[in-house]
């Protein structure tokens, strides 16, 4: 039975037809936000950066106008199933878990590790002296054969308890190392990324997107039994909050903010633009790299950026991701206030299996580490 048409047509009638048209507009931008560099249109990353937001939104919608016997819904359900794949860059259900390959076929599986460990909490922001240990005794549990980490921090021997370089070989039985310092300071404090391996690492390369500190990515070739495989370890620009930014984001819309919300809205604005902007040419960057790579690629690391974004859309092409191939559940691996989201990955070739993708909850790092396994077919099969 149809609505009566005094009800069809009313005030509210039309006021949720206009919110849910807009619903569907901004659900659109955020599929169109992974195909247009920020260079070009910086804005459509924000809706991007809310594709689930939308989603869930346009679900809503759908189920309101069931419920009022009106084929409105049918906007958003189209919508919606163009786009009901990106679900899975978010949350992956167990059901589609790839299994262990054919090991007859396949070599021994790899494992490896994506950490951005925040300088192994120098600073003290767990407000607890065991939290380097703690990373510690992680990575010695999990005993991964490559580990990337983001935002290393090291001291020379004049502080051999903040020596992070000759300890994370002895704690990972890892002799191979691939570090690039972005800072250095006083000549004994440095800052940069680094690769582990318990494989010989035959090549390396470097690149500085700015001439003094800031963002880098690094490539280490990696010989493991007659192959060679290229990791690309990458930190993208960050979007660089200040505390009083997390500030206003927490307290927005209660009496404790100090700024008004014009002004800290533009700030965050401000810094999203440059954020979103600097590293879509870093992708870039990468990507023609990736691209003339002579072996098998395996991209991971720290990329600032959600699954729907332009930074993470240009890296994955001709990839595939482990959390999609082999992961279970939500995939978030931000534990900082905002933004509460998968930023961190790991791609790899398409002849590269992964499996026993895992998320690394704890209080050790504002990054949850992420790690899976890796196999490929064996030379001559």
């Amino acid at each position: 039975m149809q609505e009566p048409l005094e009800k069809k047509y009313s005030f509210p009638h039309r006021v949720f037809w206009i919110l849910n048209i807009a619903a569907v507009i901004g659900l659109i931008f955020s599929y169109m936000a992974s195909r247009i560099s920020p260079d070009d249109i910086w804005w459509l990353a924000l809706f991007g950066l809310g594709f689930g937001t939308l989603f869930v939104l346009n679900l809503g919608f759908i189920v309101l106008w069931r419920w009022r016997k009106s084929r409105k819904y049918l906007l958003s359900l189209v919508i919606c199933v163009l786009g009901v794949g990106k679900i899975f860059d978010i949350a992956e259900p167990s059901i589609f878990r790839a299994k262990a390959p054919d090991l007859s076929r396949n070599i021994e599986p790899v494992k490896l590790m994506s950490f951005n460990v925040r300088l192994f909490d120098l600073y003290n922001w767990f407000h607890s002296d065991e939290t380097r240990g703690k990373i510690f005794n992680f990575l010695r549990e999990e005993n991964p054969d490559i580990v990337c980490f983001q935002e290393f921090y090291t001291n020379n021997r004049k502080k051999p308890a903040l020596n992070n370089k000759d300890a994370l070989t002895r704690v990972l039985q890892a002799p191979y190392s691939h570090i690039e310092y972005t800072v250095s300071m006083h000549g004994t404090d440095y800052f940069g990324i680094a690769t582990y391996s318990k494989y010989p690492i035959i090549r390396r390369g470097a690149h500085h997107f700015k001439k003094k500190g800031g963002n880098v990515f690094i490539y280490s070739d990696i010989k493991i039994g007659e192959d060679t495989i290229r990791v690309f370890n990458v930190h993208l620009e960050s979007i660089r909050f200040r505390k009083e930014d997390y500030k206003f984001i927490e307290n927005l819309g209660k009496d404790e903010v100090e700024q008004d919300e014009l002004t800290g809205g533009l700030n965050i604005l401000r810094r999203l633009k440059h954020a979103y902007q600097k590293r879509a040419q870093q992708v870039d960057l990468i990507y023609d790299e990736i691209r003339k790579s002579p072996y098998r690629v395996i991209v991971c690391g720290d990329f600032n950026d959600t699954p729907s974004s332009y930074a993470v859309h240009t890296l994955a092409k001709d990839l595939k991701d482990a959390f999609r191939e082999s992961g279970v559940g939500f995939g978030k691996t931000y534990s900082g206030p905002f933004p509460s989201f998968r930023i961190d990955y790991i791609f790899h070739d398409k002849k590269i299996k992964s499996f026993d993708f895992s998320t690394h909850h704890g209080e050790l790092s504002d990054h949850y580490p992420i790690s899976c396994k890796l196999s490929w077919r064996r030379p001559g099969l």
